[in-house]
C-alpha cells in the first residue's frame, strides 16, 4: 500500500554539449549526438578515441558559478554544486530548505580515476628503477587534489555541507544503476515517512584515460570503424559495444504534503521502484534476461499498476552484444500482448554511456517527455535491420502525450533497477 505520495519538483543536469536539461533534450529531438572524438584519446593514438565528455568550455562556465574557488576543489564536487543549483532553482527552493526541513542526499558516483596528469605528477616522483615517491607524491598534491579529493563520496559531502543536510546523506556506487538507486532510495525515504525533502541524482567523470583502459580490456566498449556519432548503437544487429560518457543530473523529490504546503508545482510523481542483484557473472547477467524482467514487474507492481499502465520504456540500452539481447528478450516477455501500445528509446544512442550518470540523466529526460509529450528517438536505429521488431523503438522524435514511462539502468555486477515514473 502506497504510504505517501512522491512528487518531482525539479531537476538538474550537465551533459556532453549540454549544460542543462533542455539543451540535452532539444539536441536528442534534433537527433544531434553528443559523442565525439576526444582530443586527449585522439593524442594518446587510442584506437577508437570517441566519446561523451564535458568540454573546456563547459568547464569554464561551470567552474564561473560556483561559490568559491573551483581550482581548490575536486571536479566532481564543482559539478554536483553546479546542478544541485540549477535543480533547486527549477523547484523554486533555497539552499536553507534543506536545514528546515527532514531531508536527504542521495547521490550516485563510481569510482574518480587518476588521468594523464595525475600520472605525469606521478612519474616526477619516481626513481631510476621506477618505484614512486609515495612520501614525495603526498607532499605535493595538486591544487584540487586534497588527500581524499578522489574519493568517491567527496561531492556528497561538498553538497551536504552547502546545503546543511543531516538527516539522510548517502552515496551509492552501484556502477551503472547507481543514479536510478540513488532516487529510487530517496522515492523510498520519502514514501515511507522517514524524510519530506530530498535531492538525489548522480555525478560521473569516467571519460578519461584509465577507465577507457579498463572498459577496453574488458572488451565493452566500441569496437566499430565508424565515425563517432554513430559508435552508440543500441539494440541494432551491428553494435559492438558502449561509447564512454560522463555527465551529471539530480532531482528534487518531496512529500505531496510538503509541496503543497509550500505551493510548488509538481514535474511529475516517482510511482514506483524495484531493484533484484544477481551473481550471474562481474560483466553480464543472465543471458535469458530473466533478472531483468523481475526487475521491471516489481517496479510496476510497486507502482500498483499493470504492465498495460507503462506506455514508454527509456531502456538501459548500453549498445554492448549481451547487455541489449537481455534487455530485449525481457522486455518482450513483461509485456507480451501489450507491445504494440509501447513505444522505446535508448538514450544513450545520443550520450554514450555515463556508467552512475546515466540513471539519473535519462530520469530527467523521461520526466521531460512526461511533462511535455515529446517522446525521444533512439540515434542510429534503422527499423528495416531491427533484431526486435515487435519492439517499436522510434527513430524519429514522437508527439505523444503519455502517463507512465518506466526507466531502466542494469548494471555490472548484477545491479539492477527500474523507475516507474508519473505524470503530475
Amino acid at each position: 500500500m502506497r504510504t505517501r505520495e512522491v512528487y518531482v519538483t525539479g531537476f538538474g543536469l550537465v551533459a556532453p554539449m549540454a549544460l542543462d536539461a533542455a539543451t540535452l533534450f532539444e539536441r536528442i529531438c534534433q537527433k544531434q549526438s553528443c559523442v565525439r572524438e576526444h582530443p586527449r584519446f585522439k593524442a594518446l593514438g587510442f584506437n577508437n578515441s570517441a566519446a561523451g565528455f564535458i568540454d573546456d568550455g563547459q568547464w569554464q562556465q561551470i567552474a564561473a558559478g560556483f561559490g568559491g574557488n573551483a581550482a581548490l576543489h575536486p571536479r566532481q564536487s564543482v559539478l554536483a554544486e553546479f546542478v544541485a543549483r540549477q535543480a533547486l532553482q527549477h523547484a523554486g527552493l533555497t539552499p536553507v530548505a534543506f536545514a528546515h526541513s527532514r531531508s536527504g542526499l542521495f547521490l550516485g558516483a563510481n569510482k574518480y580515476c587518476a588521468d594523464s596528469h595525475d600520472l605525469h605528477r606521478a612519474s616526477r616522483c619516481m626513481d631510476e628503477a621506477g618505484r614512486v615517491d609515495l612520501d614525495q607524491l603526498l607532499d605535493n598534491p595538486a591544487a584540487s587534489s586534497a588527500v581524499f579529493g578522489r574519493r568517491v563520496d567527496q561531492q556528497t559531502l561538498h553538497l551536504a555541507e552547502t546545503l546543511g543536510i543531516r538527516d539522510h546523506i548517502s552515496t551509492h556506487s552501484d556502477a551503472c544503476a547507481a543514479g536510478t538507486m540513488a532516487i529510487g532510495s530517496a522515492y523510498r525515504a520519502i514514501e515511507r515517512g522517514e524524510i519530506d525533502l530530498a535531492i538525489c541524482g548522480a555525478v560521473e567523470l569516467m571519460a578519461n584515460e584509465l577507465p577507457y583502459y579498463m572498459f577496453n580490456s574488458l572488451g565493452a566498449l566500441c569496437q566499430a570503424n565508424l565515425p563517432a556519432s554513430e559508435q552508440s548503437r543500441p539494440f541494432m544487429p551491428d553494435r559492438s559495444g558502449f561509447v564512454i560518457s560522463e555527465g551529471a543530473a539530480m532531482v528534487i523529490l518531496e512529500s505531496a504534503e510538503h509541496a503543497q504546503r509550500r505551493k510548488a508545482t509538481p514535474l511529475g510523481r516517482v510511482l514506483g521502484y524495484a531493484n533484484v542483484c544477481e551473481a550471474q557473472k562481474m560483466t553480464s547477467s543472465s543471458r535469458d534476461g530473466s533478472k531483468y524482467e523481475e526487475c521491471m514487474e516489481a517496479a510496476i507492481e510497486d507502482a500498483g499498476l499493470l504492465s498495460s499502465a507503462v506506455q514508454h520504456v527509456n531502456t538501459h540500452g548500453t549498445s554492448t552484444q549481451a547487455n541489449d539481447s537481455c534487455e530485449a528478450l525481457a522486455l518482450q516477455r513483461v509485456f507480451g500482448e501489450c507491445q504494440e501500445h509501447v513505444t522505446f528509446t535508448a538514450n544513450k544512442s545520443a550520450i554514450g554511456h555515463s556508467l552512475a550518470g546515466s540513471g539519473a540523466i535519462e530520469a530527467v529526460l523521461s520526466l521531460i517527455s512526461l511533462r511535455d509529450g515529446m517522446l525521444l528517438p533512439t540515434l542510429n536505429y534503422d527499423h528495416d535491420r531491427a533484431e526486435y521488431p515487435s519492439l517499436k523503438f522510434l527513430s524519429e522524435p514522437m508527439r505523444q502525450s503519455i502517463n507512465v514511462v518506466m526507466s531502466n539502468s542494469f548494471g555490472f555486477g548484477g545491479v539492477n533497477s527500474s523507475l516507474v515514473l508519473g505524470r503530475a
